[in-house]
């Protein structure tokens, strides 16, 4: 249940109260918070669950059996929402550090080198790219034996490949396999230069499976989705970054495809002729626009614009979704809007402390969360 699911489940003067304490908050001037506020606020959350507390302030609570949990998590989202919109200054330092996902992912990885989502809410399909995932966020960790759990990764991604380059699964399974996999063995391989031959095929498969457009989808008579093209063009350029010339040409088509998706009003379509948008496909776009296009006159700029129409409140889009908050705290940081993407990385490790249920973790589980939290982290 996300925040505003718990506010439509209270009575209607205590969802106003709740709103009109947010309110109150977000008037107050930026102040320099403790070192253990976020501490202090998160311990009280689990005090007030418990049921403890003087008596004036238990009398507000609903004697509904559910009111504990609900009110805990309403709690925590609404505490996070008035941190970071009072004092975005804080950011995901009045936190602990992401230490401790780092220590779960690498207590968690199996014997071969890989994760299995399926051990921790996931769906199995995914076993490439969440391994892909979690390597990169432990390669951020300076803590010894880190490496050596990086290595053994990078040669189970290669085990698992295939002759004509793939990393397994169908239709949305196999291209997000593969996008992720081959951003994430881009960027490990200054440090592992044996992977040139897994990434070389890897880049042959994304190519020949871009669309005579220039994007990439789900289903081979589609011109492209812009998700799934956004995950390849930032794949490509990181390798194109690191010498591979087999990125080059698949890039600047991507780019373009990227580009004819822009509307007037700064959003994205998803194909060619989509209605809808969202926050997560904008902020994934805007971001691989600004950096995959950097060397692109123009794109940069039209990155700018789209990352101009991400929503500014953030207590507007409360429920979890990693994937949305990840790409729109690249974007934010790429823009040098450090108080914003402060800001997200605290709400992802509130509601991953909150166990909030996010919107595709029925499909990563526990292993999307914490690495996409740990690589949103500064």
């Amino acid at each position: 249940m996300n925040f505003e699911t718990h506010m439509n489940e209270l009575a209607l003067i205590d969802a106003d109260a709740f709103r009109s304490l947010a309110k109150r908050l977000r008037a107050m001037p930026e102040l320099q918070p403790s070192p253990d506020l976020a501490d202090r606020i998160l311990a009280a959350v689990e005090s007030e669950r418990r049921g403890s507390g003087s008596p004036s302030r238990r009398r507000f609570l609903s004697p509904s059996p559910w009111w504990g949990i609900a009110a805990a998590a309403a709690a925590l989202v609404a505490a996070a929402v008035a941190i970071y919109t009072v004092l975005p200054s804080c950011g995901a330092r009045s936190l602990a550090s992401v230490s401790e996902g780092l220590a779960w992912l690498a207590d968690n990885q199996e014997a071969d080198g890989t994760w299995s989502p399926s051990r921790h809410g996931g769906a199995e399909v995914y076993r490439p790219a969440l391994t892909a995932l979690s390597a990169l966020a432990l390669d951020r960790s300076e803590k010894s034996g880190m490496s050596a759990r990086v290595n053994r990764a990078c040669a189970a991604l290669g085990g698992m490949q295939s002759a004509d380059g793939a990393f397994g699964g169908n239709g949305r399974a196999c291209f997000y396999n593969q996008a992720i996999t081959t951003y994430a063995l881009a960027t490990l391989y200054p440090k592992h230069p044996e992977l040139r031959p897994v990434l070389e095929r890897s880049l042959s498969f994304v190519a020949a499976r871009q669309t005579a457009q220039g994007g990439w989808d789900y289903e081979s008579d589609s011109e492209g989705n812009a998700a799934l093209t956004s995950w390849q063009v930032r794949a490509l350029a990181c390798a194109d970054e690191q010498g591979f010339a087999s990125a080059k040409v698949p890039l600047r088509k991507g780019l373009r495809w990227l580009r004819d998706r822009a509307r007037d009003d700064g959003s994205i379509a998803y194909h060619r002729d989509s209605i809808k948008s969202s926050e997560g496909l904008n902020a994934l776009a805007a971001y691989a626009l600004i950096t995959a296009g950097r060397n692109f006159p123009g794109l940069p700029e039209l990155g700018r614009r789209v990352a101009g129409a991400l929503c500014a409140d953030l207590s507007a889009s409360s429920n979890a979704d990693c994937y949305r908050d990840y790409a729109k705290v690249k974007v934010f940081d790429s823009l040098g809007q450090s108080a914003r993407a402060d800001a997200l990385r605290l709400r992802m490790r509130l509601q991953q402390k909150a166990a909030q249920q996010d919107q595709w973790g029925v499909v990563g589980g526990k292993l999307y969360t914490t690495a996409f939290t740990a690589l949103a982290a500064r």
